[in-house]
């Protein structure tokens, strides 16, 4: 399988898993019994599938090339590696083993009713990697719009599972503030690494908007629709709204357009990339700290200090993305296929 084909089943893949996790959330909340079996399990676990068997497809293809190891290409034993497939088949395959650890405790608890269960945090975990290595897939892809769209649609995969993939906190800070707002930065710099304009951050900003569309709508109505096939019924405090996409940042498209017009002014005034990421960073990661911390995850005591580790992880993070970005964006032959 080429990197092109690899990159959009790689994406295919990780859409699922995102409905199906978010869809799972819904089922949990609005009607409860489940297993490791229903429907929206069943789904997020074929993404995931999907993602380590393309991973597994694209690093076969490579390694019978006999590739050297450069250009983004890692050199393990006898197998030759394309870095982003490399982190999404390990996050699919992280997703796998807490999934056999999902089964278990299923098998001893019967259904859950926390989402901080052991293997739950897992395969949060394991989601934000593999939504990184779609991420990645896509940079060898930018010379193409259809490649930049798909950049800009796992991008926005990537700042929505983070929403869900962080929880606990770290010194009083709810470890979600820092990870949604330098989720937002590190894509932030990744697309403005891969050398494109600030129409493209924009274009991430609306991939956004379009995916916050699809999960506000789709797991309340497979909620519904799957529990009568089953002749469940809702509970009498069902929300009826979806949990995970209310909780959402839905000001991630404005940060974009501000981004985007930063990163034009700066292009203008001839700004050091390094400089540019850290402050549009640290600008952009607090913004949607803020609107999280406004939906109950606010902090323990004074505001200044979770503000001011949000404003470090952020313009560590967008700068840290520019990097990813600058050492992976080499074009290979093979990745035009």
């Amino acid at each position: 399988m080429t990197e092109t084909k690899g990159a959009w089943s790689l994406l295919v893949g990780m859409t699922l898993l995102w409905l199906g996790v978010a869809w799972d959330g819904q089922w949990h909340v609005d009607v409860g019994p489940d297993t490791f079996f229903t429907a929206p399990h069943l789904m997020f676990y074929a993404g995931s599938g999907l993602i380590g068997l393309t991973s597994l497809a694209v690093v076969l293809t490579t390694t019978r090339r006999g590739e050297t190891p450069a250009d983004g290409i890692v050199h393990i034993t006898r197998f030759r590696a394309p870095v982003a497939f490399l982190v999404s088949g390990l996050g699919a395959a992280g997703h796998l083993v807490y999934g056999a650890t999902d089964l278990w405790w299923h098998t001893v608890y019967g259904f859950d009713i926390l989402e901080l269960t052991p293997s739950h945090i897992g395969l949060q975990l394991a989601m934000q990697t593999e939504s990184a290595g779609v991420a990645l897939a896509f940079l060898t892809l930018r010379a193409r719009p259809a490649g930049r769209w798909g950049l800009a649609a796992a991008g926005a995969l990537f700042m929505a599972s983070a929403e869900i993939s962080f929880d606990g906190k770290i010194l009083g800070v709810p470890v979600s503030l820092l990870g949604v707002g330098g989720a937002t930065a590190w894509v932030i710099g990744l697309v403005v690494g891969a050398g494109l304009g600030w129409r493209w951050l924009a274009a991430t900003g609306a991939a956004f908007l379009a995916l916050l569309g699809a999960t506000m709508f789709f797991p309340p109505f497979a909620t519904r629709v799957y529990a009568d096939a089953i002749d469940l019924r809702l509970r009498d405090n069902a929300v009826n709204e979806s949990i995970v996409g209310t909780a959402m940042p839905y000001l991630l498209p404005l940060i974009f357009a501000f981004a985007a017009g930063a990163v034009w002014l700066a292009r203008r005034r001839n700004l050091l990339p390094r400089w540019a990421m850290l402050s549009v960073g640290a600008v952009a990661a607090p913004a949607v700290a803020v609107q999280s911390a406004l939906f109950g995850r606010s902090a323990e005591g004074t505001p200044l200090f979770p503000l001011l580790l949000t404003v470090l992880a952020g313009a560590g993070l967008c700068w840290f993305g520019w990097q990813n970005a600058a050492l992976l964006r080499a074009p290979r032959p093979e990745a035009a296929r």
